[in-house]
């Protein structure tokens, strides 16, 4: 068993007192050393010269020991000297270090299980050895131990993982139970968990959990019990599942503990150290455990456990009626089957004691299937009380009587149907239901039944999802509330049009469904989860398709799943829906309130369009979105008008247009004009995006010094507002760490040329700060792409190309080989063979081959990149410049093809420079003046 690492120091007035009398040791030492070299032999002086230095050092240490180490012991944290990846170490409030555990309390009538119990502790051990699929993820760091819990439901895992847990909880520095039952109820629960350790809000998941994985690793003597696992989505299809998923969620590196609980009993060997596959009671143990439960050692308690199977839910229900209901075991046993199968030993114990409950308070079932259709942890009491205006007449009244509600929960919880947590008063209450019981509750349910408490957990989680994402608190309520999302729309209920209208004129809301999928499916895309954001948005959209809403809202979902699919690059898809969106709006041509739906679709369109290569069209989409604008912008008070422009300049920009380009994006600027300290944040983000476009534009034409002061201005804008770790920040550090890597070669290609060795350091200097500085601004965002990779694989290519041509301008050639070629078969698989982002990756690529030793296939790879462009951009686009150059290199001396090549580059980059390329299209340039 791990023991928290100690640490500890001097205090701060006691340490600098320490540092005064070493010095003056050493002067008085430094004094005596020179009045004796002058007197004694050299043999003697080494002598007496050792000796004092001996002595310094035994003073040194009496000094030290003078002063007490503190030390951390294992029930926490001690002093106020510490810090934790950065953070403070108090006693008390959100910066502690490990924050009190939240285990659940462990029941009181929890019997045996010692020799599972033995065989957790034997897996968890430190010296165990990690299993092939964690020593691959963490690159031959220290690694968590795992240990998978796996049997029916109702076998007693949790019971089992919290029994560990509670009887090792004071040699742990933190203990946490995390609720693991689906992807957002576990990422919630992890964010809370990042949170109580100090670690500040991001907008990224990401982000946080990175930092929580950090804070982990360096804090040994950890336990996490991811309670519940159920089938994980795994790359970019959330539809795709399997175990080893999980592992995204689990902390990489670290010297802790992590127990995993789960109805699946295959494909645990390359996760976990270890699994136990639980099974019921053994008949002594149960029977112990029935004794104690039902308060009497009465006879046929071992028939009554015989016939359940010894299963631990059965029992516990069976003896909780039986002590409740001060009956026998034979009359018990007279209510239940001759022969109970296997798996569905507790349905009979369930529906007594639903009977029983019922009997007392007419109506106590309704909580039970309400919660039957919501999330089987942690349903608010106080949402249900704030809301309850949406829910059935009856559970209505009773939730507005306090008394009553008070009753019918504790006959619940007492009778083993209902977890209750919270005290009300520092803690919220919140109820609970095992997913058996669930199951049970919904297969008791007629048709009529289904939809009546299907439709009213839906609308009940529409009331309370809030519709503004921008405050804290409301993104935490948004977390507490995604898994209630998903398990109520997950088990939404249909029947026929007759029974449908008698649950409406009960409850009356038949879009409650789809508003709540588009609102959640809008909050994750706020978050950057597109996968998740996709399958709710096309969820939404086939709904709406089956005439649920109104076709403005139709057209509007569409264009929803659009986006979803462009910001995964699946380029195809989302143009499909893009113009399935537009043909809505082609059918309303004549209603103005579709006017600005269908220009979104032609922007979002041109966007499409653009990375697919087909410029001609995507620029005309974007023309019928400015054309709407020109004629109705004044209406609408947005930046869609501007952002038209500016998607107009990404086209050009694509395209080699650059001066076209910055036309757009100057109009784009104007459009919004600026106000001072009244500036709205949105209009200031966006004049910063602005000048990330024209840096990047000036990259293109070659000025780097103007490319690097419009990207460290607009880099400037958002490390303020969103923050360094937003997704656009981190696209700005990386396009101004690739600038910084071009000028620091350029300054060295300068101290090579120069003969003046004054000279030649300064530049040389000068190229080692640019250098340095592109690798730390380029790392962090490497880091971040690195953990998204699974959605966002493209842009992290984009992010390793900029980091191998740096690596390479450091002089690590073959890591920069390695790094591009990575890049080079992410886009090959994602964008196909002829892509030009492919062509670009291979251009970077071509000099490090060579540099490599692989003239011949960097020849080759030059060739295909040249080819790939010519293709897809034409043969005057700026991207062939570096391409025909480096080609030249590689054929310098072997080849009259050379100097042809080096000429073609300097006639693209002389049209390049010599001003406008064409004159602007006039539906572009004259929308600004007839605004």
């Amino acid at each position: 068993m791990t023991v928290p690492r100690q640490r500890g120091g001097v205090p701060g007035r006691s340490r600098a007192l320490l540092v005064c009398g070493v010095v003056a040791a050493i002067a008085v030492l430094e004094t005596f050393s020179q009045i004796i070299a002058q007197t004694l032999h050299p043999g003697e002086l080494l002598f007496w010269v050792l000796t004092g230095g001996a002595a310094l050092l035994t003073g040194g240490a009496a000094v030290l020991a003078l002063f007490p180490v503190r030390t951390r012991d294992a029930d926490g944290p001690v002093g106020a000297d510490l810090s934790v990846a950065g953070l403070p170490l108090t006693q008390s409030g959100p910066q502690l270090g490990a924050p009190a555990h939240n285990l659940p309390p462990l029941s009181v009538y929890f019997t045996g299980r010692d020799d599972e119990l033995h065989r957790i502790e034997e897996l968890l051990l430190p010296a165990a050895t990690p299993p092939r699929a964690l020593l691959a993820h963490t690159h031959g760091s220290e690694t968590p131990r795992v240990c998978a819990i796996h049997g029916l439901g109702g076998v007693g895992k949790s019971q089992l993982a919290l029994a560990y847990a509670r009887k090792h909880v004071g040699e742990h520095l933190l203990s946490r139970w995390l609720n693991a039952s689906r992807p957002n109820t576990l990422r919630g629960e992890l964010l809370e968990l990042a949170a109580c350790v100090g670690i500040p809000y991001d907008e990224s998941h990401t982000v946080m959990l990175s930092k929580l994985w950090t804070w982990l690793r360096d804090q040994p003597g950890w336990l996490l019990v991811y309670d519940d696992v159920q089938d994980f989505p795994t790359g970019d299809n959330p539809r795709e599942t399997g175990p080893l998923a999980l592992s995204r969620y689990l902390p990489p590196e670290g010297n802790g503990e992590i127990i995993i609980t789960s109805q699946r009993r295959e494909n645990w060997n390359g996760l976990a150290y270890g699994d136990i596959a639980l099974a019921p009671l053994g008949p002594a143990d149960g029977l112990r455990f029935l004794r104690k439960r039902s308060g009497a050692d009465q006879a046929g308690l071992a028939e009554l456990g015989s016939r359940l199977g010894w299963l631990p839910l059965a029992l516990e229900q069976a003896g909780a009626y039986l002590d409740l209901a001060k009956m026998s075991a034979e009359d018990y046993l007279g209510h239940l089957p001759a022969l109970v199968a296997t798996g569905a030993a507790d349905e009979k114990t369930f529906q007594l004691a639903i009977d029983r409950v019922t009997r007392q308070v007419p109506g106590a079932e309704d909580l039970l299937r309400l919660c039957a259709y919501l999330a089987s942890e942690d349903v608010p009491h106080s949402t249900l009380y704030r809301h309850r205006a949406v829910l059935p007449p009856r559970l209505r009244r009773m939730l507005g009587q306090q008394p009553t509600i008070d009753r019918v929960v504790i006959l619940l919880v007492s009778h083993s149907l209902l977890t209750s947590t919270g005290d009300g008063r520092n803690v919220p209450v919140a109820y609970g239901l095992h997913p058996r019981v669930q199951l049970f509750i919904r297969s008791r349910l007629d048709q009529l039944g289904r939809l009546e408490w299907s439709q009213a957990a839906v609308r009940l989680v529409e009331a309370a999802f809030p519709h503004s994402f921008l405050q804290p608190d409301l993104r935490a309520m948004c977390e507490r509330l995604m898994p209630h999302v998903e398990a109520s729309t997950n088990e939404f209920s249909w029947g026929s049009d007759a029974v449908a209208d008698e649950v409406e004129s009960e409850a009356g809301d038949p879009e409650a469904i789809v508003r709540l999928l588009h609102r959640a499916g809008s909050y994750q895309e706020h978050r950057c989860d597109w996968p998740r954001a996709l399958l709710l948005f096309e969820r939404e959209a086939q709904l709406r398709d089956l005439g649920i809403g109104d076709p403005l809202s139709r057209a509007r979902a569409r264009l929803a799943v659009a986006r979803q699919y462009f910001l995964l690059a699946r380029l195809a898809e989302a143009e499909t829906a893009c113009r399935e969106a537009l043909a809505h709006c082609a059918a309303h041509r004549a209603e103005p309130e579709f006017l600005p739906v269908r220009a979104e679709c032609l922007r979002e369109l041109g966007g499409i369009l653009r990375e697919q290569t087909r410029f001609d069209e995507a620029l005309d989409a974007v023309r019928q979105a400015v054309t709407i604008y020109q004629a109705h912008g004044s209406e609408w008070q947005s930046l869609d008008w501007a952002i038209a422009e500016q998607q107009a300049g990404l086209i050009h920009r694509n395209a080699g247009r650059p001066s076209r380009a910055a036309a757009c994006f100057r109009r784009a600027e104007r459009l919004v004009p600026a106000r001072g300290s009244q500036e709205l944040p949105q209009h200031l983000l966006f004049r910063a995006t602005i000048r990330r476009d024209l840096g990047i534009l000036a990259q293109d034409r070659d000025d780097l010094d103007e490319a690097e002061r419009e990207l460290r201005a607009a880099l400037a804008v958002f490390h303020e507002q969103p923050g360094a770790t937003d997704f656009d920040t981190v696209q700005i550090a990386k396009f101004l760490a690739d600038v910084l890597r071009r000028q620091g070669e350029q300054d060295r290609d300068r101290a090579r040329a120069t003969r003046h060795p004054l000279r030649r350091r300064q530049l040389r200097r000068a190229a080692a700060r640019q250098l340095q500085e592109a690798w730390l601004l380029l790392e962090p965002v490497v880091a971040l792409h690195y953990k998204r990779r699974d959605t966002d694989e493209h842009k992290y290519a984009s992010t390793l190309n900029k980091r191998g041509s740096l690596e390479f301008a450091q002089g690590r050639a073959h890591d920069a080989r390695a790094t591009l070629e990575e890049a080079e078969r992410i886009y090959r698989t994602r964008y196909g063979e002829r892509h030009h982002y492919r062509a670009k990756t291979l251009s970077r690529l071509g000099p490090v081959l060579r540099a490599t030793g692989d003239r011949d296939r960097a020849e080759a790879v030059l060739r295909e990149a040249a080819s790939i462009f010519q293709e897809t951009l034409g043969d005057e686009h700026p991207a062939l410049i570096a391409v025909y150059l480096r080609l030249a290199d590689c054929l310098d001396d072997r080849s009259a093809e050379a100097p042809l090549l080096r000429a073609l580059a300097a006639g693209i980059s002389t049209r390049l420079r010599a001003g406008p390329d064409t004159d602007e299209p006039p539906q572009l340039a004259t929308a600004l003046e007839t605004a």
